[in-house]
């Protein structure tokens, strides 16, 4: 059972995250004299980019992340491990630390939360044996763990490629890689190449990847369509369709990707607004050049806000640190300006060579595009269908058809099917779509016992009833 609340020390800074966003962040922030604590709820620093970069090498890391590892790690910043947030009350933080329910009061608070993978739909997907390809590489990095036995890797995006490389060479290749990018994709996505001739080694580090997958000999079915998991009671391999052939494989894992989406979720249930982004298809957190976000006293650096890769977090990390230090008169305004500005400029760069890779690795698994008999929400076990249904009878907004179906009304408050939702909407209506709205989360923003929640009231004047 949870021990009752404890209260940390004050401190300037609370940086929720640990990622590349998170450390430069700290590391910012502490070269201007402020107090900072980091709340992160994995036992190593590096989230996902560059889990396990303190420990053994066994995969490959990008040549910054162990500059900027070593640099957190002396920089003076409080780290407190397997520390999950999920509440605010005014300037105070609530989470919790192996079971006991803790407290901290910051001046300021930077959200470096990260990234998810983006939610795939497709018949069979909820079958156990059925993974994400972010899930292997993270047991790869964290634990060097790899699969037995045969798997196969499904869906889009670089990290399918660059996972399949990883786990190649710990031994362990995959079956098969089934990529579902669409034929033509390339071609309409060269109006967006002109952003890489600012930043050459995002073009040279793509052609490398693509020259070592050929290098591999892994089979790879190239614009995959029609995909759907084998098996009853667990997956037993994928089905799919490629070049006018339909092809079954059998593996007892199946690993789906479909790019990565902002892990919002902490933001969104802090009162911070968000807005639908069409062209990516997810939500994008509202927020400044600065990256202040729409509640006073938050920012939101990195991925958590909109996803733009692993150098370019560390980029609004600082600018984040930089913006706070101004705020709490650490900075003059001049000087702020003057370390800003490079770093606004090499962000703008970056983020042109970026649209490219935005536009190539757009979704191809949408829930828009599966079968109807596919679970869209897990907790309430809500199929596509019922939610076409809800449409076809009258809902033109995401809260309704949530009000209609009960998606996002389960435990994880729809963090695993608002974006399905989102992406059958406006498949199913288009331009009829009257709300895009993000619809509301609740405290606590992660799932937590009742023991918990009653802890976090200690001392703070509640009664038995309230609490």
């Amino acid at each position: 059972m949870p021990e009752f609340a404890s209260v940390d020390p004050a401190t300037d800074v609370a940086i929720i995250g640990a990622g590349p966003a998170g450390m430069a962040a700290a590391i910012e922030a502490r070269r201007h004299g402020l107090a900072v604590t980091v709340l992160d709820d994995q036992p190593t620093i590096g989230g996902q980019i560059l889990r396990g970069i303190t420990g053994a090498r066994r995969v490959h890391y990008e040549i910054w992340g162990a500059p900027l590892a070593s640099a957190f790690q002396q920089s003076g910043a409080r780290h407190v491990r397997g520390a999950s947030v999920w509440a605010r009350d005014g300037e105070t933080l609530v989470y919790g630390v192996e079971g006991q329910t803790c407290r901290l009061q910051a001046k300021a608070v930077i959200l470096a939360t990260g990234s998810m993978e983006r939610p795939v739909v497709l018949p069979g997907h909820t079958l156990p044996g059925v993974v994400t390809v972010g899930a292997l590489q993270s047991l790869l990095k964290g634990s060097a763990a790899v699969p037995s036995g045969r798997y196969v890797l499904a869906g889009s995006g670089p990290l399918l490629v660059l996972t399949a490389l990883q786990l190649t060479k710990a031994g362990a290749p995959p079956l098969a890689i089934i990529d579902t990018t669409p034929r033509g994709r390339w071609r309409a996505s060269l109006t967006k190449a002109p952003g890489l001739i600012g930043e050459p080694a995002l073009a040279i580090s793509g052609m490398k990847l693509l020259a070592r997958i050929r290098m591999a000999k892994i089979p790879i079915f190239r614009h995959a369509t029609d995909l759907r998991v084998l098996g009853t009671d667990r997956a037993e391999g994928l089905a799919f369709r490629a070049e006018g052939r339909e092809h079954r494989l059998e593996a007892g894992m199946v690993a789906l990707h479909d790019g990565v989406v902002p892990n919002d979720q902490l933001a969104v249930s802090f009162g911070c607004a968000s807005r639908w982004n069409a062209d990516a298809q997810a939500y994008a957190m509202v927020t400044t050049a600065e990256v202040r976000a729409s509640v006073g006293g938050i920012w939101i650096a990195g991925d958590a806000a909109a996803i733009s890769g692993g150098y370019l977090a560390t980029l609004t990390g600082r600018l984040a640190a930089l913006d706070v230090a101004r705020e709490l008169a650490m900075l003059t305004a001049e000087a702020h300006a003057e370390a800003a500005a490079p770093v606004l400029a090499e962000r703008s760069r970056r983020l042109a060579a970026r649209r490219f890779v935005d536009a190539l690795y757009a979704p191809t698994l949408s829930a828009a595009k599966a079968d109807g008999s596919a679970l869209l929400c897990r907790c309430e076990e809500v199929p596509v269908s019922r939610v076409r249904a809800a449409i076809a009878q009258g809902a033109t907004g995401t809260r309704q058809v949530k009000a209609a179906t009960r998606c996002g009304m389960g435990p994880c408050q729809g963090r695993q099917c608002t974006l399905s939702l989102v992406s059958v909407l406006a498949e199913e209506l288009g331009a009829a779509v009257t709300d895009f709205s993000r619809p509301s989360l609740r405290t606590p923003g992660r799932p937590i016992t009742v023991a918990e929640l009653a802890a976090s009231h200690s001392g703070q004047g509640h009664t038995g009833s309230d609490a």
